[in-house]
């Protein structure tokens, strides 16, 4: 019993801080994997009648293995991206995984899909995601799953709503 609530204790600390209070992520247009967050730098645009709002989320942590896994997605205007965290739950070595982090508008097209495989060790590591323009007034749902080669990947996933 005392090893569960270790690992329950020790999820709960990896799953951070509220969606509101988590870092948006890099603007870079090259998927990465790494282990440093994503940083919300060059997110602040606007236009002559004010600044473009800003709208981040972040899906619920699940757990696949020893590892927690999250989305995240940020809105600019009609601007969005995404990103993949993964952290390790008891600490070990590191392995290869297969990934998949996917972008979508709610009931309407596909904005893109980064997969691929990436190797991931202690601590926690990101994997960026697609970003693409999503029409105002739309929702998009962010998809991010880490499969460790033929266990059934669970994923976490968010919507958030695109305001102008």
């Amino acid at each position: 019993m005392k090893r569960t609530a270790l690992v329950l204790a020790t999820a709960l600390a990896l799953a951070g801080p509220p969606a509101a209070a988590v870092a948006a992520p890099a603007t870079a247009t090259t998927p990465s994997v790494g282990a440093s967050a994503p940083t919300a730098a060059g997110q602040a645009s606007g236009t002559a009648a004010g600044p473009a709002a800003v709208t981040s989320g972040c899906g619920p942590a699940v757990m696949m293995i020893n590892r927690l896994n999250s989305v995240c997605v940020t809105v600019d205007g009609t601007s969005v991206s995404v990103y993949g965290s993964s952290a390790q739950l008891i600490p070990g070595p590191g392995r290869s995984f297969l990934y998949t982090v996917s972008l979508a508008v709610v009931g309407g097209a596909g904005l893109g899909t980064r997969s691929g495989s990436t190797y991931l060790g202690a601590g926690t590591g990101y994997v960026s995601g697609p970003k693409a323009e999503a029409p105002c007034g739309s929702t998009v749902r962010a998809s991010f799953s880490l499969t460790d080669f033929g266990t059934p990947p669970p994923a976490s996933t968010v919507d958030v709503p695109v305001t102008c």
